[in-house]
Parts: structure tokens; C-alpha cells; sequence
């Protein structure tokens, strides 16, 4: 691993009710078990869609560096607005939860990428640049060559956060045949326009000539997809998780997309409205849930 470097072997200190309980269960787990510590690096992969580097920082299991197995699981994790490649583990502790849940036998050891395309790239192809075909058709063939990773649609799954939740649904519609499953976390879905509150927006990737373009925002949000994924032979298990308190009106956005899914993968899509808004606790809260179900999803024989 002498051409990535790595981060830190840190520890994320949470507050609230969550981090006390998890962090109890994690430590009650570490009496018993022998401790499980993964490392985490930084990397890039070079894009010709975008013409620079695809940062990003990557979890790499316990046993890792130093072993031979190959054909590990490998998550994307997308981050919200904003945010960059180290959103995930500065801010949502993802290397705690991810290494409790293998502590208690609830995934596998998993390799987790975390990128970035920019804080407003919507992971689309959008007015500005093509964010999405960065990902599909520059990052992930960069992941599968360099890492001991699975290149089979069953050992490759996807989630994320707000903006990332809009992409992870995305980039999962448009292209089923390459994930498993789907993590979609208080998504900033918005159908049939963002509100004027939203970062959305803004952002070059659905602007026209000076403005928000509405046509643009709809020709790229998931409603626009739905009946070519219908059409695809492959179906991609989906998560849906929002807070109830959402303040950019995430929840009705959330049920209105598990209501469409469920039309067409009724046995392949989940709703849960929690208790949150749309800020850190409520993201953090929701991953294990979601990585627990990508893992169902994704070893179910077939």
C-alpha cells in the first residue's frame, strides 16, 4: 500500500443517547472478542469525466494489508452537500459503526470507499460536469483493479446522505446490474422541485444560463428513471430512512419514493421515519441499519 497514506487509526467521540449505547455494546463486545481495528487511507482515482482526480478515503478491514483474501465486499459511501471524502468518518464515526457490526457478526468484513466529486455535484451528470459517469466509469473500475475487492454485482453495494442519498438512489436506478442493495439516508429527492431552501439550488449542476432550470432538476431526479429501471431485469433492494422532523421536508419525499419502489420491488424496498432532523445524530443513526440490510440484501443466495 506504498501509493495511498494512511489517515489515522482514530477514535470518534459521539454524544447523545446513540453513542452511549453503541459505544457501551461495542465495549462489552471487546471483553469477549479480540478487538477488531481496520485502517483507513487516502487515495485518488484518476477521471476522464472530469478531467481531475476522484479523492477518496478508504476503510480496509481488519487483516487487510497484510493478508491474501480477495474478493472482500465493497460499500460506496456518498457524503451530503457540502461535505468531502472525509465527511463519513470525521462526522459519522463510520469506522466505529462499521467495525461494532462485525464485532457482532451483523456484516462482514467490508472494504468502504468514500468519495468525493465536490460538495455540489449532486453525483450527477448534470449543466456542469458528469459527476456520475466519475463514479461508475472512472472510480469503480480504479477500486476493483487496485483493491481485493468482489467485481460481482453481489459483492458491491452503494449508500448516502442527503445530496449523497440522491445519488446513491440514482446511480442505483441507472445502473442496477451494479449493485446489490441500496442505502438511501434522508434523501434530497425532491419531486416535483427543491424547495428554496434547498443547496440544490445553487449548485452548477442545475443551472441555466444564470438560473435554477426546473427542466433540468426534473430530467435528472429519480422520477424521471423510474420506467426505464422498471424495464432493466435487475432489482436493486433499497433502504429508505428519514427523520420525522426533517426541516427540508425529507420524510413525505421519502415515502412518496418507498410508495413508487414499492409498485415495482414490493418485496425489495424499506421505510423507516425516525425520530430526527435532517442533521448528524439522525445520519449517524441510520447507517447500521442500513448497512445490516445491504448486508442481508446482498448474501441472499440467487
Amino acid at each position: 500500500m506504498t501509493s495511498v497514506s494512511l489517515i489515522s487509526r482514530f477514535k470518534f467521540v459521539g454524544r447523545g443517547l446513540f453513542s452511549s449505547l453503541f459505544g457501551a455494546s461495542v465495549l462489552a463486545f471487546s471483553l469477549a472478542a479480540p478487538a477488531i481495528s481496520g485502517e483507513i487511507y487516502a487515495d485518488k482515482a484518476p477521471s476522464t469525466a472530469l478531467g481531475r482526480d476522484v479523492p477518496f478515503t478508504v476503510y480496509l478491514p481488519d487483516g487487510y494489508p497484510n493478508g491474501v483474501a480477495t474478493g472482500y465486499p465493497v460499500i460506496y459511501l456518498l457524503h451530503g452537500a457540502g461535505g468531502d471524502e472525509n465527511e463519513w468518518r470525521l462526522k459519522l464515526g463510520a469506522k466505529e459503526t462499521l467495525e461494532g457490526m462485525v464485532a457482532r457478526g451483523l456484516m462482514r468484513p467490508s472494504v468502504v470507499v468514500m468519495p468525493t466529486t465536490g460538495g455540489a455535484s449532486w453525483w450527477t451528470d448534470g449543466a456542469a460536469e458528469k459527476a456520475g459517469t466519475a463514479v461508475m466509469a472512472d472510480l469503480l473500475p480504479y477500486v476493483e483493479k487496485k483493491y481485493r475487492v468482489s467485481r460481482e454485482r453481489r459483492g458491491r453495494a452503494i449508500a448516502g446522505l442527503s445530496m449523497g442519498g440522491y445519488g446513491a438512489l440514482n446511480l442505483s436506478l441507472r445502473n442496477p446490474d451494479k449493485f446489490c442493495a441500496a442505502g438511501v439516508i434522508s434523501p434530497a429527492i425532491y419531486d416535483p422541485l427543491p424547495p428554496e431552501t434547498s443547496a440544490s439550488r445553487q449548485t452548477p449542476q442545475f443551472v441555466r444560463n444564470g438560473q435554477f432550470d426546473p427542466e433540468t432538476w426534473k430530467s435528472l431526479n429519480y422520477a424521471s428513471q423510474l420506467d426505464t429501471y422498471k424495464a432493466q431485469p435487475f432489482r436493486v433492494p433499497m433502504w429508505i430512512v428519514s427523520g420525522d422532523h426533517d426541516r427540508l421536508g425529507i420524510a413525505p419525499m421519502a415515502a412518496n419514493l418507498y410508495w413508487r419502489l414499492h409498485q415495482i420491488q414490493p418485496k425489495q424496498v424499506e421505510l423507516r421515519v425516525v425520530d430526527g432532523d435532517h442533521e448528524w445524530m439522525t445520519f449517524r443513526d441510520a447507517l447500521p441499519a442500513a448497512l445490516e440490510y445491504i448486508e442481508k440484501e446482498c448474501t441472499k443466495p440467487g
